[in-house]
């Protein structure tokens, strides 16, 4: 084998290497964010299953500084991946409803996906 057939085979190694770990890094990315999705979306219902346990309030702040959601049982949700440079307030009351009581509830990722907590009935979709 000569010179420049090894130097080419290793361009070729080089790239095919380089397209696995661009490829790679992105299914990582999306697999993240996708896995964000259900740990707040479980987050979210286990704080309205407490509010219809505790027959009282319970009531979620995100702050997007911290980039936290913090709850009023003390429960806080710190895996928030979206981008929304607003914070939102959220009420579970003690019959399961929701109230959106401030902010907006549509959440956008990196990604460009979306999570929407619909007003009244809590549903999210995303």
């Amino acid at each position: 084998m000569s010179l420049t057939e090894l130097l080419c085979c290793l361009v070729l190694v080089s790239l095919c290497i380089s397209g696995v770990v661009l490829v790679s890094s992105e299914i990582i990315v999306k697999l993240k964010i996708s896995l964000s999705k259900t740990a707040f979306d479980s987050f979210i219902e286990s704080q309205r299953l407490e509010a219809i346990v505790r027959s009282r309030p319970v009531e979620l702040f995100y702050d997007f500084r911290t980039r936290r959601v913090s709850s009023t049982t003390g429960d806080i949700f710190e895996d928030c991946l979206w981008e929304n440079p607003e914070g939102f307030r959220i009420r579970f009351n003690g019959d399961g409803s929701i109230v959106i009581l401030n902010g907006s509830t549509t959440l956008n990722f990196a990604d460009g996906s979306v999570l929407t907590i619909q007003p009244v009935t809590g549903k999210v979709t995303y």
